[in-house]
C-alpha cells in the first residue's frame, strides 16, 4: 500500500509539472497577443525612399538614403540638397555640395539649426514635456509640437493650430487647421518627424533635415566624418 501511495504521488507530481510547463510555454504567447501594433509613430529609421505627394497624388519631393546621409529630389528627380553625417551633426548642403546649414544634436535631445560656417544658432528644437517646441535664435516660439492618439498637433508661437499629421491605414499625412492634405506618404514615418514639415518659417531643406535627424538619428558608434 505504501508504495502504491507513493507512486500515485509521484504521478500526481508529474502531471502537475507537466500542466506547469506547459503554462509558461503558452504565456509568452498571450502576451504577444496583446501587444500593441506598430505604428508609423513608433517607427524609426529610413531604410527606403520617402516619397511626399500632394492631395491630387502628385509626388512633391522625395528623401533618398545614401550610405552617408541622404539625398532630396523634387517631383522630377532634380535635386534640392544633400545631408551628410559628419560626427553627430547633419550638414545640409545644395547640388553644389557648399554647405547652407548644419543640424546638430545635443546630450539633451535637442536640435539646433546652425548656419553654414557653424558660427550662429539660428533655430533650437527641443522637447517640451511629451512634445517639442521651436524658437528662433532670439528665444522666441515659433512653433510647438504635441503628440495625439493618431499623429501629433502642431502649433504656433501664439497657440493657434497650425497643421495636424495623421497616422491612419499605413498613410501618414500632413493636413491644414481646416483638416485638407498638404503633404502624405505611404512610409513608416514617426508623426514627430512628420510635424517639421509645418514649421514654414524653415525652408523645406532645413526642414527635412529636422526631418530626417529625428527618423534616423545617426548611431551612437564612431561615425567617420
Amino acid at each position: 500500500m505504501g508504495r502504491f501511495l507513493l507512486c500515485c504521488s509521484l504521478v500526481a507530481l508529474t502531471g502537475a509539472a507537466g500542466c506547469s510547463k506547459s503554462g509558461d510555454a503558452e504565456a509568452p504567447q498571450a502576451v504577444r497577443a496583446q501587444a500593441a501594433p506598430v505604428v508609423a509613430a513608433d517607427v524609426k529609421g529610413l531604410e527606403s525612399k520617402l516619397k511626399f505627394k500632394d492631395d491630387a497624388g502628385r509626388e512633391r519631393f522625395s528623401l533618398k538614403p545614401k550610405d552617408d546621409g541622404a539625398k532630396l529630389v523634387d517631383g522630377e528627380e532634380r535635386e534640392l540638397a544633400r545631408y551628410k553625417w559628419k560626427g553627430a551633426a547633419l550638414k545640409v548642403s545644395g547640388p553644389d555640395d557648399v554647405a547652407r546649414g548644419y543640424v546638430v544634436g545635443s546630450a539633451g535631445g535637442a536640435l539646433t539649426v546652425r548656419d553654414g560656417e557653424q558660427r550662429q544658432v539660428l533655430f533650437t528644437l527641443a522637447r517640451q514635456g511629451a512634445g517639442w517646441r521651436l524658437n528662433d535664435m532670439k528665444g522666441t516660439l515659433l512653433y510647438s509640437v504635441w503628440p495625439e492618439d493618431d499623429g501629433a498637433r502642431i502649433q504656433d508661437g501664439a497657440g493657434a493650430d497650425v497643421a495636424r499629421v495623421k497616422v491612419r491605414e499605413g498613410k501618414v499625412s500632413l493636413r491644414d487647421s481646416q483638416g485638407r492634405t498638404l503633404l502624405a506618404t505611404r512610409s513608416l514615418l514617426a508623426a514627430e518627424a512628420a510635424a517639421c514639415l509645418a514649421f514654414e518659417a524653415l525652408e523645406l531643406p532645413l526642414r527635412m533635415a529636422l526631418l530626417f535627424h529625428l527618423q534616423a538619428p545617426p548611431s551612437p558608434g564612431p561615425v567617420q566624418p
